[in-house]
This record gives C-alpha cells, structure tokens and sequence, in this order.
C-alpha cells in the first residue's frame, strides 16, 4: 500500500415536493436533487489512528457517537470489502446539508463516503453497488427507510417515487423557483411517522382518505410539472400542507413561515420532510419573487434560505 492514498467522494442534497407520509403508504411522491446543497468527503491515508472530522470536531471511528452509527457501520463495511480494516485514515466532511432537515444529509453523506472509498482503491462504482452500501447505512439511521433519499442524492433530476418500484424521471418544464426555508427546529423523523401511524390507528378511515388525497397531489403535481404551470403546482403544495398539518406532522414555526411566504406572493407553500420542524418550501413565479420571499423569510425567523431554480428537461 502507497502512502498518501486519498479518495474523493460527494453528492448533493434533496428535497420532497410533494408526497410526504403518504410514500411511506405506497401513494407516489416527487422528489428533487438540491445541488446547491452539497457533501464533499476526503480520505486521506495516515500513519495511524482513523479518523473523522470536519469543521466542528474531530473523533476516532470506534469513539461516534450513536447519531453517526449508521455511518461508522459503513465505513467498517467499506474497510471489510477492501481488506483494509486496519488502515489508518482521515475521514473529512465538508457539507453545507444541514442536519435533520429532510434534506438529505445523511444519505448525502454515505454516498460521498462510499464513492470516496472506491476512489481510494480505484475501483468502479457501480449504481447497485452504491445503493446496497447507501442503503445499509440509511437503514441503520433511519430504520427502514423509503429509499427516497438514497436515489434522489443520486440523480441529476425531479424523481416519481413509489415505494418499491424503480423510480423514473420526471420530464419537467417547470419555470419556477422554490425558496426553501429553515425552520431552525431539528426535525423528528421518527416521531412524525409514529404520529401518522397513530392517526391510522384512530382514525384510520379519515387518514386512509388523506394519504389518497396525497397521492392524488403528487399526480396533480407531476402533470402541471412537465405542462409549466407554476400557478396550479402551487395551489396544489399549499392544499398539501394543509393535509399534512391535519394530520399533526407541521409545526407552529412551519405553518408561520408558510403564511408568511404566502403573504409575501409566494404561487404556494408547503412543509417538506417528515415536518415536526426542518424546512419548509415556498414556490415563486420568478427571480426577483424569490428573491422576496427568501428575504422576509430571514427577517421573519428562518435561520437560512435557499433559492433552488428547476433545471427543465
């Protein structure tokens, strides 16, 4: 082994433009790469001791904590594939992904940390490859997880999602923006989706009706995609945050800054994610629009924004 082995890796953030919860029900969400977001990992080979560290930190693989378990089980996966387990290394994170957001963080991070690794040894990736170590690790930090995440952070483009299909492309000519708008509140996967799983348990012919209602959205949504109708796309996000707050997964932060955007001329706006806190997103006609509406969301509370422009196909 040479020394001064190092292997680069990275991916982008994502985002769910409609069909939160109810993917989980088999109903059908879209899904959008955020490359403006973005995870970028360096490994670098060492005299001794493994590492990880970005900005904030700097700890020894066998010391993470149990936040990072599905990624240090990854990279104990990796160094297993590559006879490598007791190579030493330095594992460094840069991301502007903020954490537990519904934003893609971690799934960003085990792609960029599986791709470094493959760089670092000079072997191919490939996409089922990437996806088995991707999942793994997202099924030890999420649970069970969709796999809405894993392939989003991996594609280029919108995604119809249905959970347990192949997801496709979604050829859309969306003229629009989206302002995207941190809340500030770590959000609470896990809880949300026991939220929505007590629904079911109460209420469970009411609930069954909004996750149709949902998946109905999402259709709605794919056709005013590909046919560029900024207006109808957002009545129908607005209508489906609503369904999301009756269910108990919003936040007061969240719905504040919903209003707020939709006082501000914003097409329509919407939870993304679990909900129970991360970001919220707010859909505007233009630039300059967006521009606004991003700007009297930082006077209003959000502790950052982002201005995502749809790449049409």
């Amino acid at each position: 082994m040479t020394n001064n082995k190092i292997g680069i890796g990275s991916a982008h953030g994502k985002l769910i433009l409609i069909g939160e919860h109810s993917v989980v029900y088999n109903q059908p969400a879209i899904a959008l790469p955020v490359k403006i977001l973005k995870t970028t990992i360096t490994i670098s080979e060492t005299r001794y001791g493994q590492y990880i560290e970005n900005n904030e930190f700097r700890r020894r693989l066998d010391l993470l904590g149990d936040e990072f378990q599905g990624i240090r089980q990854l990279i104990l996966k990796l160094l297993e594939k590559f006879q490598a387990k007791s190579m030493p290394f330095s594992l460094e994170i840069e991301s502007n992904i903020p954490l537990g957001r519904g934003l893609g963080a971690s799934a960003a991070l085990a792609t960029s940390i599986t791709r470094a690794f493959f760089d670092m040894f000079k072997v191919e990736l490939s996409q089922q490859e990437l996806k088995y170590f991707t999942d793994f690790s997202e099924n030890i930090t999420h649970g069970k997880s969709s796999g809405i995440d894993t392939a989003t952070v991996n594609s280029m483009g919108p995604l119809w999602f249905i959970k347990g299909q192949e997801p496709e492309s979604v050829p859309s000519q969306l003229s629009g923006y989206l302002v995207i708008g941190d809340s500030g509140i770590y959000g609470l996967t896990s809880k949300a989706i026991g939220i929505v799983q007590e629904k079911f348990k109460e209420e469970k012919s009411a609930t069954h009706s909004k996750m149709l209602e949902l998946g109905q959205l999402s259709e709605k949504s794919k056709s005013h995609m590909i046919e560029d109708n900024v207006e109808k796309l957002g009545s129908v996000m607005t209508r489906a945050h609503k369904v999301l707050s009756n269910l108990g997964v919003s936040h007061p932060k969240l719905d504040a800054l919903v209003n707020i955007a939709l006082e501000q001329g914003a097409k329509g706006a919407k939870l993304t994610g679990s909900g129970l806190g991360g970001v919220m997103i707010a859909l505007a006609a233009d630039e300059k629009s967006a521009i606004t509406i991003s700007q009297k969301l930082l006077k209003s509370g959000a502790k950052n924004t982002w201005i995502y422009s749809f790449d049409k196909k």
